[in-house]
């Protein structure tokens, strides 16, 4: 069932210098070894500082398992379902947490956050979203630290739309005619539409905004009603005015092309701004606009999330979640932000500020977003449904297959499981 983000306020932080220093770790034993399994990128190359600090602070040995994430999931699950007690702290995304959880994978953290011993100085758990932690709580249990969180945006070059005579679109008929205007003028609006999660979660994205959702009032899956079919029909129409060649990109390949001014519009993930906005790297720096997705009836956005759990076979639980604890520290967010602007995280008390703010631009963009937050469907069989619907929605967007047959065939084949 759509699970919408409207408990709480989702900490937002971005660039921020440290103030009062680095975060101070609790006590630790310092001959512990913590093996910590992550994604590797920018993000993991920021948290590896933080990761060597800590270390150099406590004593403590940490080997850092930062692989590529097409590979990630399969050697967490590979290493928790043999018990090699190999892993101390996993990241891991609300996509795998349910079947995690339900494995038995993961140690329950109700103790552990409210052990002022485990969760060093400041911890304050009411700071952290309530939307956050009810995405990692299963069965009344918390079972991971909501940590890191990014929605897709709609990214503008202010200066190609004006030199265009268009305003940034905020519907779908806006959407549709400027994007119309941009393809007749030789470019088009970048959508990272290659099958995959990407156009799924743009889907998600678009039927929330739409009122609508994977499910019904009663919890029954129902892709083939009508405000579905009519969301994606509106892709389809979109994808007629797309940059050459973007209907079979992902979320870095549109950025790349917003990056270096091929792009004069696009969507792409929260997660990889901070290129775009890097003088040194990017052609556009300083001139470009964000906003939600357009919408139908109402702002809205994709709630993708990662948190720090530990694993039930570690043989270090106490010192994996000190550990997690101080990552999810706010001092220690805010030393992530400042290496990685474009880094959000889950507490309250690091949203919103005027400066922030200005190094941010983003920030309010991705603050309307995440008030109406959806996450993809969770249940153990989400991951067929959502293969189904990409592969669906790349015939309906580069084949021009009719989108009511495709989301009736996917619901008959699909309903069963749910």
């Amino acid at each position: 069932m759509r699970q919408t983000l409207k408990n709480g306020v989702l900490g937002l932080t971005f660039l921020a210098a440290l103030a009062g220093g680095t975060a101070l770790a609790p006590a630790f034993a310092a001959d512990v070894t913590l093996t910590v399994s992550r994604w590797a990128g920018p993000q993991a190359d920021a948290q590896k500082v933080l990761l060597d600090e800590y270390s150099m602070e406590t004593g403590v040995t940490i080997k850092f398992d930062a692989i590529d994430y097409g590979q990630l999931k399969q050697k967490q699950v590979l290493n928790m379902s043999t018990k090699t007690g190999e892993y101390d702290l996993i990241y891991v995304p609300e996509a795998w947490f349910g079947e995690y959880s339900t494995a038995g994978y993961l140690t329950p953290l109700d103790d552990f956050v409210k052990d002022a011993m485990l969760t060093g100085e400041g911890w304050d758990l009411a700071d952290f979203s309530k939307a956050g932690l009810n995405v990692y709580t299963a069965g009344g249990s918390l079972q991971a630290i909501p940590y890191f969180a990014q929605t897709p945006l709609l990214v503008y070059d202010n200066d190609a739309l004006s030199a265009a005579g268009i305003t940034p679109p905020k519907t779908w008929p806006e959407f549709l005619a400027a994007s119309a205007k941009l393809k007749e003028a030789g470019t088009g609006v970048a959508l990272p539409f290659r099958q995959g999660s990407a156009i799924t979660n743009i889907l998600a994205v678009l039927l929330a905004g739409n009122d609508s959702g994977f499910f019904n009032a009663d919890g029954k899956l129902a892709v083939n009603e009508p405000a579905v079919v009519e969301t994606v029909a509106f892709m389809q129409e979109l994808s007629k005015s797309s940059l050459n060649g973007s209907n079979g990109w992902h979320w870095d390949e549109v950025a790349k092309a917003l990056q270096f001014g091929q792009a004069p519009m696009g969507i792409t993930a929260s997660g990889l701004f901070k290129a775009l906005e890097n003088p040194a790297d990017s052609n556009v720096a300083g001139k470009l606009g964000y906003a939600v997705i357009p919408y139908n009836k109402k702002p809205s956005g994709l709630l993708q999330t990662w948190a720090w759990a530990v694993p039930a076979d570690s043989k270090n639980k106490e010192e994996a979640f000190k550990l997690g604890a101080w990552l999810a520290s706010k001092k220690a967010l805010t030393e992530i932000s400042a290496i990685d602007p474009a880094f959000i995280s889950f507490r309250a008390s690091l949203s919103s500020d005027p400066e922030i703010a200005k190094r941010a631009p983003w920030l309010a963009a991705a603050n309307e977003a995440l008030s109406n937050g959806v996450t993809l469907p969770l249940q153990p069989a989400a991951p067929q449904l959502l293969d189904a619907l990409a592969g669906g929605l790349s015939g309906v967007v580069t084949n021009g297959d009719d989108p009511a047959a495709m989301l009736k065939q996917v619901q008959e084949s699909q309903a069963s499981k749910f």
